[in-house]
């Protein structure tokens, strides 16, 4: 027998008084069958209220199994995987509860580690080929038991899921089937799973019915912790999810549509930091490693971390631009930039060993994040990795500068037009409004496809009385008056009104 450790299997056997909790927010008298799909060491089973109902339960532990009671209960050592219609034995007037605590772990985290209950080896949500070979195939275990168990049920009256599991889970369900005929009534109620299972993970109760008479609802309750209060709502929009619908309800007037004004750029992604993150001191420039550096001075662009743009500092590292664009194959590097190039060669195997498939048929020395936008001399800077959304203003010193590859820029050849953004992008609205549509357990809260959701008027529409107003507080002050930015807020409010600002405050909220 191969023993797997419990990280392999994604194991966090939930402690009784938890799957007590859990049993408090169950009606259980409604339900004629009860279904655990992986049930481990039994903490659903010993705590479940008496019940008619018929109980079934399969696990793939030789261990957990051996030590379960199986008393009146159809428990199997089994592959929840492999389970059919045919062994549930549910029709069409079935009303099921589908209770436990499935694997948190996903399918390539449990194939590097060694472990076997992977599940089927396919693509699960219909993806295109490459989205496919990407992170979003890259599922948690308990998403495919349940879109499992959720196409095994589909048939049946009124099926309630109430399963152990991340957020990602949830807003990953809220998605995709979140979307078909017959799926609603979610709930998220918050765990502590520091305390309960020793993990850093946003996880708690996730609710939700499926059944052939159920209207579809594409919102979601969240509870502060199980049957607890109320914390807020999410929902599914026009195929987007909105993590505050309350918020968003004041917002929605900025959500994007239609053709982009401005387009979202990811900073410079090199992998390599201690050759490519160089600082200028009296005693000459040196990198990370602290060797001197000799290179071309004219390809020194200052460069900003996220934490000097979300701590509004300057920038504390230079960083070498040498590469024109992403079509550029480097072959005259060393004619061009032969200081640069002798520095770089010294460090190749650095640049060879970079892991990330990105690199891979690159020249050696490739680096992303770099077009005409780069050598642009104003940008609006964000960091990605925070959980506020705080911009700056960065122009030529006396070259332009440049975030790294966890922050994101709108450039501009114009200062004037650089200072709309950013009189914009730090509005209390637009502030509002990206807190509502991201979510707070998000490594990259505030990516490309966050921010490409707000929509941002052209400078050219903005009134020429007002821009000269932002442009002169700007250069004065460095900041705007109250004034200034009621007044863009209300002309934003009132520019080419979206139909949606309306739409949205209907029955949805």
């Amino acid at each position: 027998m191969i023993v797997l450790s419990p990280r392999q299997r994604g194991d966090f056997q939930t402690p009784t008084e938890l799957a007590r909790q859990v049993w408090s927010t169950i009606e259980i008298g409604q339900y004629n069958a009860i279904i655990e799909p992986t049930f481990g060491l039994g903490s659903f089973l010993k705590t479940m209220p008496r019940t008619n109902a018929d109980v079934i339960g399969w696990e793939i532990d030789e261990e957990y199994f051996r030590l379960a009671d199986k008393t009146n209960l159809r428990l199997e050592l089994k592959d929840v995987f492999d389970v059919t219609r045919a062994d549930i034995k549910a029709d069409p007037t079935s009303r099921i509860l589908v209770i436990g605590n499935p694997p948190w772990v996903t399918n390539s985290e449990q194939s590097s580690l060694g472990g076997l209950n992977t599940g089927a080896k396919r693509n699960l949500k219909s993806l295109s080929g490459l989205a496919a070979k990407t992170g979003k195939a890259n599922y948690d275990i308990s998403e495919a038991i349940i879109l499992h168990l959720v196409r095994l049920l589909e048939h049946c009256e009124l099926v309630q899921f109430a399963l152990l599991g991340k957020f990602k889970v949830l807003r990953n369900l809220m998605e995709f089937v979140g979307k078909k005929p017959g799926v609603g009534n979610f709930e998220f109620h918050r765990i502590d799973s520091k305390k309960y299972f020793n993990a850093a993970v946003d996880a708690g109760l996730i609710k939700f019915q499926t059944g052939s008479s159920l209207e579809n609802t594409q919102t979601c309750t969240v509870y502060g912790q199980v049957a607890g209060a109320e914390e807020k709502r999410i929902a599914i929009v026009d195929n987007r999810l909105i993590f505050d619908v309350n918020s968003y309800q004041q917002t929605a007037y900025l959500e994007h549509e239609g053709e982009h004004c401005y387009v979202w750029r990811q900073g410079i992604k090199h992998d390599v930091q201690e050759v490519m993150e160089l600082i200028e001191t009296d005693s000459g420039v040196l990198n990370r490693l602290g060797q001197v550096v000799e290179v071309e001075e004219e390809l020194l662009y200052r460069l900003y971390k996220s934490s000097d743009i979300y701590n509004g500092r300057e920038s504390r590292f230079v960083t070498p631009i040498y590469q024109r664009d992403l079509k550029d194959n480097l072959e005259d590097l060393e004619t061009r930039y032969p200081k640069l190039y002798k520095y770089l060669s010294k460090h190749k195997d650095r640049f060879k060993d970079r892991k990330s498939s990105i690199y891979r048929s690159k020249s050696t020395f490739a680096v992303f994040g770099i077009g005409a936008y780069t050598h642009l001399p104003y940008k609006v800077i964000v960091a990605g990795m925070y959980q506020e959304p705080r911009f700056k203003l960065v122009g030529p010193s006396p070259r332009p500068a440049m975030p790294d590859d966890t922050g994101y820029m709108l450039a501009t050849d114009s200062l004037a037009e650089a200072i709309y953004l950013l009189a914009f992008l730090t509005l209390d609205s637009v502030h509002d409004f990206l807190l509502a549509i991201s979510h707070v357990g998000d490594k990259r809260r505030f990516s490309k496809e966050v921010l490409s959701r707000l929509r941002i008027p052209s400078v050219g529409d903005v009134p020429d009385d007002l821009l000269r107003e932002l442009v002169k507080s700007w250069n004065e002050q460095k900041s705007f008056t109250r004034e200034q930015r009621v007044r863009l807020q209300t002309w934003i409010e009132n520019f080419q009104p979206c139909l949606t600002k309306h739409a949205y405050q209907g029955s949805l909220f």
